[in-house]
């Protein structure tokens, strides 16, 4: 039954992983705060799409904006018959926006396009501002991107409020008080928590507008997946199958470290809240599927 459920823990986490490899990986955490200004123009608006450098603009119906490059030239063109970006711009080449070598191409039918710009990567230095040329119906206009890098935030009270929770488990080992409910707990804990960091991180993955809806999808599965597991379970693989719910949260944690030594939080949740169910998935999931190999809960030799 082990070797079973921790086959299964494997293709879990396998799943997840496999879709990740054949898209962009999202960025959960960053250490500076990006500014536009002006935020919004006559017939334009602007905004930045978490902290993986891209830039969306909308534009009214009726209105002509060309969006200018590093080097002045005209790299993308938003009108009523789409959104164009010129294959001759060495910036739109730089950015990998087309992979034609000349001529305007079509990316994108309808008024708004966001995309991946190298110019919203942070200065080496503490602060900085970075110039986006645009051209409005015909009148010139800039729009400046200033970076502003914030302390990072202290990690020892998350270390320390672990320990005191290995401590109160270890008591609870130590004792005997309850070890199967307290594993079982902990692992539902662990999945729970592991399932909205995944999904808040994922409403904010919002690489050319929108959000990541695949990852979504794929932690939910796991989710009903491994809660029907753990339910249709009798008591002694009850407790297996926790620590392989437990195993697949904290496992599917670790990405989600950089939150701890990062201080802006590129998620749904406010930063403490994000990085308190990040803790929480690690923490929990790990202890109970360490608590799920105890001598308690072997299986007893076939006769």
């Amino acid at each position: 039954m082990r070797r079973a459920l921790l086959a299964f823990a494997f293709a879990a986490l396998v799943l997840p992983a496999t879709a990740a490899a054949h898209s962009r990986t999202a960025t959960v955490a960053i250490d500076y705060r990006l500014h536009l200004e002006p935020a919004a123009l006559p017939g334009v608006q602007l905004r930045i799409l978490d902290g993986d450098r891209d830039l969306e603009l909308k534009v009214a119906r009726g209105s002509t904006v060309v969006v200018h490059g590093y080097l002045h030239e005209r790299m993308i063109r938003f009108g009523p018959a789409g959104v164009w970006v010129n294959a001759s711009s060495p910036t739109a080449q730089s950015d990998r926006l087309v992979t034609a070598s000349s001529g305007w191409v079509k990316v994108r039918s309808g008024e708004s396009y966001a995309w991946h710009d190298h110019r919203l990567a942070p200065p080496p230095t503490a602060t900085g501002v970075n110039a986006f040329p645009l051209t409005v119906d015909g009148k010139n206009r800039t729009v400046m991107v200033s970076f502003t890098r914030v302390a990072q935030p202290a990690l020892w009270p998350w270390l320390a409020a672990a320990a005191v929770f290995a401590a109160g488990v270890a008591v609870v080992v130590r004792r005997r008080l309850h070890v199967a409910a307290t594993t079982i707990s902990l692992a539902l804990a662990g999945g729970i928590a592991a399932v909205l960091a995944s999904i808040a991180f994922a409403l904010r993955d919002q690489t050319a507008g929108g959000s990541g809806w695949l990852q979504i999808a794929l932690t939910v599965v796991v989710a009903v997946l491994l809660g029907a597991v753990l339910i249709r379970s009798s008591h002694r693989r009850r407790v297996h199958a926790a620590g392989v719910v437990g195993a697949v949260a904290a496992a599917g944690t670790l990405s989600f470290l950089p939150v701890f030594w990062h201080s802006v939080v590129i998620s749904a949740l406010p930063g403490t809240l994000a990085r308190l169910v990040c803790g929480l998935a690690l923490v929990c999931g790990a202890t109970a599927a360490a608590l799920s190999f105890l001598p308690d809960f072997d299986e007893p030799a076939a006769r």
